[in-house]
């Protein structure tokens, strides 16, 4: 009898549960039908002002009643066009008049338009109704912005008289200024805002600091755009602005067209630049840039310029028809290149030594100067020691066709300072040689071809600037 009271008890229990369970679901279901969509409810009046200021914070008056069953909430919501830039949810459980305040957010890009104030009210039962009003949305035109420093301090930044959306201020600051912008609240209703860096862009709410940056510490102006969010100076890692591709830790590229007598300027290695070697073939430096601006000497053409952060020098190397490969003197290119022992090398034989090493990236390019000439410019002492001379002129980037003795037409003009040795064609060490911290200025005439070659030097104390 005992063992038979436990085998059913539990099966009664079961029974129990499931009954029970079942009679849940049932008035759970029965419940839900009761709050669906019952009654009415409706925005009696809706107040909004007629124009509005990005930034705003605003009051939005309304009234409402709800029929059969109380009145519950309220949604005020500004869209603009067809999307939802903000909103504010209220407890409205009674009929009557409400207001409450609603942000107008402060974006970036967004023009003066008609935008819509959108009143969504419901009862307890979820019956509901909308009403909706326009108005205009208008960017503000601030008086003046403040730029703060990590220092706290606070420079004023004043709009531009061609753009009332751009403010500038100018003053002594460090090439790396970090610092935030603060834009104070406008007119009535206005907000202050702050603007800081994110995600690799300056934005609005953000209190992280913005790094602006220049070549070098001194005067300067910071600006910032209010409607585009841009701001300046960020000096990119760049010639004229097109930044370079990074090879590898020490080396990056940037190829493309180059003119001839076209100004140069290479940004973003700041006060490390004056550490770097120009080539003077290639380059002149424009008087009173400080050697910031560099003058392109060469044809107008395709090249590659090579920043060495290593060996700390740019080299200039230029490029064939497809503008990828390095020119060649075989495909009718503007290739001419010099392979040396130990004692010759750019930025210095010291530091880059060509070792008859082309394959190793140590070639060095004559400058195209056009009309079938070229220039190299030795340093003695720098490029080259003047106690030990061998080198060679080449058709490409390596090992090939090669400038033998017979190729050249005429080579006296190397004299006293180098020769050209017969058995080879390799340049050696003239009568006199070459005396240290002067100038050698190599021009090669290919006017009647590769084989019939003028090569000649000039000595020369030093290598003037240009005029602006």
């Amino acid at each position: 009898m005992k063992s038979n009271m436990f085998k059913t008890y539990p099966k009664l229990a079961l029974s129990l549960l499931m009954a029970t369970g079942i009679w849940g679901l049932s008035s759970c279901n029965d419940k839900n039908d009761d709050f669906d969509d019952k009654g009415s409810s409706s925005v009696v009046s809706l107040s909004v002002p007629t124009q509005v200021y990005m930034g705003d914070s605003i009051e939005i008056k309304y009234s409402i009643k709800a029929n059969e069953f109380r009145a519950n909430q309220s949604k005020i919501q500004l869209y603009v066009g067809d999307v939802m830039v903000s909103e504010r949810m209220m407890t409205t459980p009674h009929d009557g008049d409400y207001a409450g305040k609603i942000y107008i957010p402060y974006t970036k890009g967004t023009e003066d338009q008609e935008v819509i104030i959108k009143v969504r009210t419901q009862n307890e039962r979820f019956a509901s109704a909308t009403s909706e009003e326009k108005l205009q949305l208008v960017r503000p035109k601030f008086d003046k912005l403040y730029l703060v420093d990590s220092e706290g301090v606070r420079h004023e930044m004043l709009p531009s008289a061609t753009d009332p959306y751009l403010y500038s201020v100018t003053d002594n600051f460090p090439s790396e200024l970090f610092a935030t912008i603060e834009v104070p609240a406008y007119g009535e209703n206005g907000n202050a805002m702050v603007f800081g860096y994110s995600d690799g862009a300056i934005t609005n709410g953000v209190d992280d600091a913005i790094n602006f940056s220049a070549d070098t510490d001194g005067r300067y102006t910071v600006t910032f755009n209010t409607k585009s969010y841009e701001g300046t100076p960020f000096i990119k890692f760049a010639v004229n602005g097109v930044e370079f591709t990074k090879i590898d830790n020490n080396n990056y590229n940037v190829d493309g067209e180059l003119k001839q007598g076209q100004d140069i300027e290479i940004t973003g290695l700041k006060d490390d630049y004056p550490n770097y070697w120009i080539n003077p073939a290639f380059f002149d430096v424009v008087k009173g840039t400080n050697g910031k601006k560099l003058r392109f000497r060469g044809q107008t053409g395709l090249y590659r310029i090579t920043c060495d952060k290593g060996k700390k020098y740019f080299r200039v190397l230029p490029l064939g028809a497809d503008g990828k490969s390095l020119a060649t003197m075989n495909n009718n290119e503007p290739g001419v290149w010099v392979i040396g022992d130990g004692n010759i090398g750019f930025p210095s034989y010291q530091k880059n030594k060509s070792n008859w090493g082309p394959k190793e990236g140590n070639a060095i390019p004559f400058c195209p100067m056009g009309e079938n000439i070229y220039e190299l410019v030795l340093k003695a002492g720098t490029n080259i020691n003047p106690g030990s001379i061998n080198w060679k002129l080449f058709y490409q980037n390596g090992w090939g066709s090669e400038f033998v003795y017979g190729n050249y037409a005429n080579c006296e003009g190397m004299q006293p300072f180098f020769v050209v040795n017969p058995s080879d064609g390799n340049i050696k060490k003239g009568n006199s040689g070459i005396e240290g911290d002067k100038y050698y200025r190599v021009k090669l005439d290919l006017s009647n071809g590769p084989k019939k070659a003028v090569i000649s030097c000039q000595e020369e104390d030093f290598i003037p600037e240009v005029e602006p």
